[in-house]
């Protein structure tokens, strides 16, 4: 029996620095792609989140609008009520 690791003749004469450079830079290349459909996806979410905003905004504008004018009519309507009577 050797008392070496066996290991180290597994290892013996293989180079593998390459190998680990080329896996290294195909995972720094997914990052890239991630990180940039993410930067993507993130300016669609921001501009659909402001028209969703804008929406809204103008509703509510809509909304007192549409209150004003009702109690505009039902103090009109008081108005002519004791009047038909």
């Amino acid at each position: 029996m050797s008392s070496e690791d066996p290991t180290q003749q597994l290892n013996a004469g293989a180079d593998t620095k390459p190998t680990l450079e080329a896996v290294i830079h195909r995972i720094d290349r997914l990052g890239a792609l991630v990180n940039q459909r993410f930067d993507q996806l993130e300016r669609s979410f921001n501009i659909r989140l402001d028209r969703i905003a804008s929406e809204v905004k103008e509703t509510h504008a809509e909304l007192y609008t549409l209150r004003a004018d009702f109690q505009e009519l039902s103090g009109e309507l008081k108005e002519l009520i004791p009047q038909l009577r």
